[in-house]
């Protein structure tokens, strides 16, 4: 422990990884000590309670590849950070009951100006729908979305909402993802 947090060696962090492996997850208590993180990965298995952790508000960039996690699990992650701008989800997605999932993103505060990549699970309609309803609007330069098949529409919605912004748009149907 640094009693003086601006000498800590946390306070030089910008770029921070966590595995959040059953081992790991005590030293998510400590995240809020990284008052100068601008970007944050979350790895491994997910299914975090965001409630008993912070994270810094100096984050504007957040890259998850979970295998176990909720969209209404991501969406809390994402509430915490309202300088948000870049956005990457990747891995398997559980799916919760779609009564969980009414107006999530009507929640979310962030700049969603950066760069958007979406890929297996969280390519989908519900996560695509998501980021739709966050009543900021998007402003995305940049979108690579690997998707599934049924989500041609909400895929179209994205891009429409982003014309204004949008410099680079790959989309792509990848392998299909339970």
């Amino acid at each position: 422990m640094f009693r003086v947090p601006e000498k800590s060696p946390a306070h030089y962090v910008k770029d921070l990884r966590v595995s959040t492996g059953n081992s790991d997850r005590l030293f998510l208590k400590y995240t809020p000590w990284f008052t100068r993180v601008e970007r944050i990965t979350l790895l491994g298995d997910g299914g975090w309670t965001p409630t008993c952790w912070r994270l810094p508000q100096s984050i504007t960039s957040l890259t998850m590849k979970t295998d176990t996690s909720t969209l209404v699990q991501v969406t809390n992650i994402m509430a915490q950070l309202p300088n948000l701008d870049s956005l990457s989800l990747s891995g398997v997605l559980v799916p919760v009951d779609k009564t969980r999932l009414a107006r999530i993103g009507s929640t979310l505060k962030g700049r969603f100006g950066g760069r958007l990549q979406l890929t297996e699970g969280y390519a989908g309609r519900d996560t695509l729908n998501m980021l739709l309803e966050i009543p900021t609007g998007l402003r995305f330069t940049e979108v690579y979305i690997c998707g599934m098949r049924g989500c041609l529409l909400s895929t179209v919605r994205l891009a429409e909402a982003c014309r204004t912004t949008l410099v680079k748009w790959t989309s792509s149907q990848c392998k299909s993802h339970p």
